[in-house]
């Protein structure tokens, strides 16, 4: 996320009362569903594209080019945080799961790794649909955070659709396997960040999100810690379990036709 504040719109040439006056996004709101429906078109225009296309045994020239505009869009809107006086260690980093995620999406599409088509598909179907649900957003649709933060997490949702809807991909047991060991490492970077900077990162950090979210029922930090590793595991099972249904069903089928 690009950032989090306890409350209000964190902005340098805004202070106090006067903070207090400006609209903010809030979650389960008409502008919240409409932000996810007009996501859900583009998705649905970028899989209508890559469908069409002539050839996709390798990353094609429209795969090329979506990775790059989320490359620039990335870059554009995380390097704005960095410079003074936005700039804050504890806040703008970006290390959450969605920004590596926004990344390893643009990555897909230019290589179809397998590695990052794995991480991607858990990332984004198990975890990062939280994003999506109960973003850590305030700014409204009148700021440029707003339309990059958008943007960046719905980028995350349509290459992990464009990848199985248009190339194919299938997760097994061996993809899941890499997802929790990335997620595994991720955690192994962002706690020691956390307690060093005082920060939330990954959301194993001891201060909450910005909009009610499922880490709230978690209980105390560090306690929650014991929990949000074993559900992020048992989340991406449960993306990979149709995916192992499916494949059963379609082997029992099969060796029904087989003829004796």
């Amino acid at each position: 996320f690009f950032f989090q504040a306890e409350d209000g719109i964190r902005d340098s040439s805004v202070t106090g009362v006067q903070t207090c006056a400006l609209p903010i996004f809030r979650p389960f709101t008409l502008t919240h569903g409409c932000t996810l429906l007009c996501i859900t078109v583009v998705i649905a225009l970028a899989l209508r594209r890559g469908i069409h296309q002539s050839n996709t045994a390798a990353p094609t020239p429209f795969e090329h080019a979506l990775a790059f505009i989320n490359l620039v869009v990335w870059i554009v809107a995380h390097g704005w945080w960095q410079l003074p006086p936005r700039f804050d260690p504890v806040t703008t980093l970006p290390l959450q799961m969605c920004h590596i995620a926004s990344l390893i999406a643009s990555i897909v599409l230019l290589t179809r790794h397998p590695v990052a088509r794995a991480v991607l598909y858990f990332w984004a179907f198990a975890l990062c649909t939280q994003a999506m649900i109960t973003p850590s957003l305030v700014e409204p649709p009148n700021s440029g955070v707003f339309w990059s933060f958008w943007f960046l997490h719905g980028f995350v949702m349509m290459t992990a659709i464009y990848d199985i809807a248009v190339n194919g991909f299938r997760p097994g047991w061996r993809d899941y396997g890499i997802a929790c060991a990335a997620s595994a490492s991720y955690v192994a970077l962002t706690l020691p960040v956390n307690l060093l900077l005082g920060s939330n990162y990954g959301f194993t950090g001891q201060s909450r999100p910005l909009n009610p979210s499922i880490v709230d029922l978690l209980g105390p930090w560090p306690a929650r810690l014991l929990l949000i590793v074993p559900l992020a595991a048992l989340a991406m099972l449960v993306v990979l379990l149709p995916w192992l249904v499916a494949r059963r069903v379609t082997t029992k089928s099969t060796a029904r036709r087989v003829p004796v």
